[in-house]
Parts: C-alpha cells; structure tokens; sequence
C-alpha cells in the first residue's frame, strides 16, 4: 500500500510545479487580451496596398532533394501571387549534388523569366542558413548586372502554399516595418473521425500554430516583446540585410537560424512585425467568408518525424539561441521582451512535467472507481492548488478553442479541444510528442550525437533492408497538394473585385448566384445590370490573368506614330488591338473583350512578329488608332531604361501608371521601385532633382545602435 504522506509529496510538488511553470502564462495571457484591440485597430486597410509602387522583392527557397515537389510549389507560386511578376523573382538555391533537383529547378528558370537557379558553392546538405546566405550573395552579384537593387527579402521553404496576397501586403508593409513575419498555419484535411488517427500527428501541429499564430504571437508583438521568425514567411527589408555587411545574415551555427536572427535584430532594436490580416473572398462554395494572409504548408504525419523535428526546435531554441543569464543581462530590453525569452526557455520544464503529471493524472482517474489513498485529499492545500492547476488548463483550452474556431472551424475545434472534454486526444499526443522531443533534446545537449559504433553498423544495417520502404516514405512526405485542391487557394474575379472594393460582399453574393440561374459569366451579368463599370472590370480581369491593364489616362503615353506605317489600321480596327511598345520585333498590344481571341496568332503569323498582350477598354484602343498617326509619344528617362534593355515592358507600365497615381518624376519611381541602384548618378539632362545617392553597406547603422525602431521608421 502506497503511503499517503509520500502520496501527498508528491501531488503537492506537482503541482506547485505546474502552478510555478504555468501560473504566470495565465496571468500574461489574461493582461494581452486586453491588448488585443489597439493592436486591431493598427492592421491596414487592403484598399491602400495598391497605392504603393510595386518594389523590386527577392524570394530565397532553400531545396535539397526537393525534385518532387519543387515544381509545383513554383507553378502554383506564380500562378497564384498577386503581385507583379516583373517585380519579384524567386531564388532557388540548389547543391551541385542534387541533379534530380537541378534538373526541375533548370526547367522552371527556362518556364519562367522571374525564376532563377543557384548552385551552392558546396556540395549538399549544408544547411538552411548557409544555403540562403549564399543565395544572398548570388542576388547581389545579379543586381550588377541588371542595375537593379531588391528592396527585401522574403524566404519560404520549398514546400509552402504563398498566399495570393503575401507580397502585395509586404509591399506596403515595408513603407513602414524593416523585418515582417507573416502567420503559418499547417495544411489540415477536414477532420472526421474516419481520419483521426490517421491524421492525429500533424493535427496536432495545426493545434499548436493556431493558438501561437493568433494569440501568442499577437500578444507579444501588441506588448513590445520578442516576436521569433517562423523559419518561413517572413521577409526583411534591404536595410536590415546591408545592416550585417560582408557577414552572414542567417547565423549558420544554429539549429533554429531564423529564431537566432531574429532575436539579435529584438537585441538591436527592430521588433518583427506581425501582419494578422485577414482579406474577404467567395470560397468554392460561394459562401463570403474572411481569410487570413498566412503561409499554409504540410506538416509531419508521423511520431518518428514530429519527434525528429521538434528536437531540434527544442535544442535551437531553449538551449542553443540565448543563455539564461542573458534574460536578465541583455540591455536595453523591454520587461515584456526578458519575459517573452523566459517563456520560451522553460517551455522545456514544461513539457517534461507531462513525464509524472500523466501518471499522477491517470492514479488519480482510478481513484475515483477503485478504493486507493487519494493523492489530492479534499480541502487539503493540494486540492486548492489542483483546483487552480483545473482553471489555468481550462483557461489555456479556452485560448486554443477559439484560435483554433477563427484558423479551422468548430469541427476541428470539437476534434481537438472536446473529444474527449477536459484531457482531448489530440491534446495529450501533442504534449507527449514534445515531452519526448525535449528528452531527446536534453540527450543531444549532454551527450551530442555521437553514437557508439555498434550502434551506428546495426542502423546502417537496417536502412539497408527498409531502404525501399524509406524512398517511399519521403516521397509521402513531400507530397504537395493536389491541383484542384490548389485552385482554393487561387482568387478568382469576385475575390479581386472585393479585395480592390468595386462591390460589396452581398451584392457580390446575390450577384454568383443569379448568374449561376441564367448560366451567365459574372462579369457579363455585373456589367448588363449596372453592378460594375467596364473599367473596373476590365482592371480585376487583368488583376485575375496577371497582365497590365492600360488606362485610358496614360493612353498619349504610347501611342507611336510610325506604327501607323507598320500596321494596317483598318484590320486593327476589325481585330480591336492597338500596339503599344516595340523592341527588337517584339510588340505589346492592347486587346480589349471584343478582341477574337486567336488575334495574336494572327498579328504574329501576317507580320512576322512575337507578341506579349495587356487589357484596355475598347473606346480606349479605337481612340488611340484614330490618333496613332499624329501622337508624340513620350520619351523620358523611364523609356530610355527600357530601350536600353534594363527594365522590360511589365515594368515601364508599371513606372508610368504610378506616375499618373503619385505625380512623381520617373527617375524618382525606378529609385523607389528598385528598378535603379542607390548608387545611380542621373545626369542634368534628365533630371536636376535625382542626386547622386551613396552606398552603404549599413545604411541604418544598424551595427552602432541597440535602438533602431525610430530610425528604421524615418
């Protein structure tokens, strides 16, 4: 018989260790909830992104034998971002090991002009961080040779889902905020119970991410505290990379890289911003519905991997990125930013109280149905203190609930939070799932991860009888979505019009489901009742096809005379095509909906030409041919850069439609864009207000002060 005194030791000291681990996250918790409101009250509103010029951005995707998904991910990527392709281009640094994965990563740089491929200077795998640094390098060697200058970096890894609106929002986001972290929320089929179990491993993460990407990342950076980088979807700004100079951005001795940087730019001043947007659409099922800007992507689905990769989180975070005493002897932090490191440091305590507070959890379940000596005694100091354990559980439970309802919905919040109440499966697998990654973690950082040599020939000896099976099994893992699942995730010409504001959400309701009735396309049906102008339209379209639209403003813009010598104007008219750009017998055409649509072929068939097509209105194109013969086209300093060949034609409609918008010189705008180097002397002719502008390898300063957020803003 177990003595009863030893009994109450133990749950006493259990759970007073729960309450010294715990109590104070319920306290935190309680205090950000109230700051939640300012902190909504700061997100942007959609409806200004598009006022902001397009910067140049680079996109850094790190991949070792990634050859069966990589070209998805960058077909899906470019198919799906709404953001001028001609102002960002994707990285992908590749090893000179890898032909599999050099071999996809060549066929999508020859598909695609805004793709580019990076062979590693050594051979693979190295690791994440020096695989992005090196890709850093090779875009500063790029930049040149174009005479362009990126504005910021954005990293993903090779297996994400970018949302459609992810680099238009950082766009605008970097007028304001150096370094921006953007949510991620794991890929998760619909739970049913017929796949619970099957999917209960990466079901947990969904668990996990939901509550810390829109709680807990919220409360830290509505606090002032350390927000840590997700390892992907986050971006930082030119400034902050030229802060480190010639040394590594992502520190390469560390098993969390992006924890690491991340908490020496909070050390230096610059605080990651945190973006929880979310933007309203019509989902497959034609029901309005909000979703958040957030990088989606599968997770592991078995206990060996989520164990395998959770260590190392463990181990990078709690015991490589900071020492304790640096919580208390780093200066110039905030209180909110020392607490913000100590809950990350002892969430390794945490998760091993789960080693003896099961156990107890289970004795005390028997105790109530088999007569055994209670570990917690009614009234006792014991059973006061579990009763606040209870409501600090079901106080965390509640949180997680209600980010999981806003992330998944409340049948993935039944699944994960009430099935069964109070102790959920999927609860306890998750916390047994890092209880055993922090055991493994403390093994590593004790012992390393040497093994001994009977050890190592017996593994050896069992990869080589399930070799097979492994190759299988990798391929499983880095199964990327399924097309028409992909297609969700697209935005079609009622997401555009409600993202750009041309018609509210009811109206755009009722109107789908009227024209689903007559069998009529949306635009159509919109336009024959009045619901939206042809401009408007014709813009989303455009926005949807990811081609220029030409306003009827910039029209004098392009007009050329000696195309009226060139082409025959009374076939133009018939085809409703008017040319607009030419260089080494290359056309832009402006088509309109009345244009047939094998037009293009036709141009390139009577004349011998290639041709590239951007959106106008009808009127516009039969105004411009009537004045073709007559116009002075304009050559200013933007033109003369694409002659030159240094910006294409997507870009120098670009320069000339935020001319209009923003009433700003060309020359001023290509700046701006990243279209011309800082360095760039303008020479009198041009223009006497561009200077020359010096380069810096730390603009910021970044290296000489512990305060930045003021001059970053400036």
């Amino acid at each position: 018989m177990i003595d009863e005194n030893v009994l109450y030791i133990i749950g006493l000291v259990l759970v007073m260790l729960y309450i010294l681990t715990g109590f104070d996250d319920f306290i935190w918790d309680i205090i950000t909830l109230f700051r939640r409101k300012p902190y909504k009250k700061e997100l942007l509103d959609l409806k200004k992104v598009d006022d902001v010029p397009p910067k140049l951005l680079a996109v850094a995707i790190a991949a070792w034998h990634e050859e069966s998904v990589l070209g998805d991910v960058i077909d899906n990527m470019i198919a799906s971002v709404h953001y001028p392709n001609s102002m960002y281009h994707v990285f992908l640094g590749v090893y000179p090991n890898d032909d599999a994965t050099i071999t996809v990563a060549k066929q999508l740089e020859e598909k695609y002009e805004n793709v580019h491929m990076i062979i590693n200077e050594l051979p693979g795998p190295t690791s994440k961080a020096q695989n992005i640094n090196y890709v850093i390098t090779q875009i500063k060697a790029m930049e040149k040779e174009k005479q362009w200058h990126f504005e910021a970096l954005n990293v993903h890894d090779s297996e994400d889902v970018v949302h459609p609106y992810e680099l238009k929002v950082t766009n605008y986001l970097l007028e304001t905020y150096p370094a921006i972290q953007f949510p991620v929320f794991p890929l998760m089929e619909m739970p049913k119970f017929s796949n619970f179990f099957k999917n209960l491993v990466t079901n947990t993460y969904a668990d996990e991410f939901a509550e810390n990407h829109f709680s807990t990342m919220v409360s830290r950076y509505s606090s002032g505290a350390f927000v840590p980088s997700a390892g992907t979807g986050f971006t930082l700004s030119r400034a902050v990379i030229d802060s480190f100079g010639e040394e590594d951005v992502l520190p390469k001795d560390s098993l969390t890289e992006d924890y690491r940087l991340s908490l020496t730019l909070y050390q230096k001043g610059i605080q990651m911003y945190y973006p929880l947007i979310q933007v309203p659409r019509i989902n497959f099922k034609n029901e309005f519905v909000h979703e958040f800007i957030a990088t989606r992507s599968r997770f592991p689905y078995t206990f060996k991997t989520a164990v395998k990769q959770k260590t190392r989180w463990i181990l990078g975070i709690t015991m490589q990125s900071f020492k304790f005493k640096e919580i208390f002897s780093t200066k110039e932090m905030t209180f909110a930013g020392r607490y913000s490191l100590y809950r990350d440091f002892k969430a390794k305590i945490g998760n091993m109280l789960v080693l003896v507070g099961y156990p107890v959890l289970i004795y005390f379940f028997a105790s109530l149905f088999w007569d055994l000596p209670p570990i917690y005694p009614k009234y006792s100091l014991s059973w006061y203190l579990c009763v606040l354990v209870t409501i600090m559980m079901l106080e965390r439970q509640l949180f997680r609930a209600v980010a999981i309802k806003k992330v998944y919905g409340m049948r993935s919040v039944f699944f994960a939070c009430l099935f069964p109440p109070i102790l959920p499966i999927r609860f306890v697998y998750g916390n047994i799932i890092n209880m055993v990654a922090t055991m493994k973690a403390f093994k590593q950082k004790i012992f390393g991860n040497q093994t001994p040599v009977k050890k190592e020939k017996k593994a050896k000896r069992k990869n080589k009888q399930s070799e097979q099976k492994q190759l299988i099994w990798d391929k499983t893992e880095h199964h990327f979505l399924e097309k028409d699942v992909l297609q969700r995730y697209h935005r079609k010409l009622g997401d555009v019009l409600l993202e750009k504001g041309f018609i509210e959400p009811k109206g755009l309701k009722e109107a789908l489901e009227n024209a689903n009735e007559q069998k009529q396309a949306l635009g159509a049906y919109l336009l024959a009742h009045d619901l939206l102008s042809e401009d408007h339209l014709l813009e989303a379209l455009a926005n949807v096809q990811h081609l220029q639209y030409l306003p009827a403003a910039n029209l004098s813009t392009y007009l050329q005379p000696e195309f009226a010598e060139k082409f025959d104007r009374e076939q133009l008219r018939q085809w409703y095509c008017l040319p607009i750009l030419e260089s080494d017998n290359h056309y832009v055409f402006a088509f309109c909906d009345a244009t047939p649509r094998d037009v293009a072929d036709r141009l390139e068939a009577t004349y011998q030409i290639s041709v590239s097509t951007i959106y106008a209105l009808k009127q516009t194109i039969l105004e411009g041919l009537d004045r073709l013969d007559t116009a002075t086209p304009l050559i200013d300093f933007a033109y003369e850069r694409y002659e030159q060949k240094f910006i294409s034609y997507k870009q120098l409609f670009l320069v000339r439609a935020y001319q209009e918008k923003t009433a700003t010189s060309a020359e001023e705008l290509l700046l701006k864009m990243g279209l011309l180097p800082p360095s760039f002397a303008v020479s009198s002719e041009h223009s006497e207000t561009i200077k020359q502008l010096p380069e810096s390898t730390d603009p910021l300063n970044l290296r000489k002060t512990t305060n930045l957020t003021e001059k970053v803003k400036q």
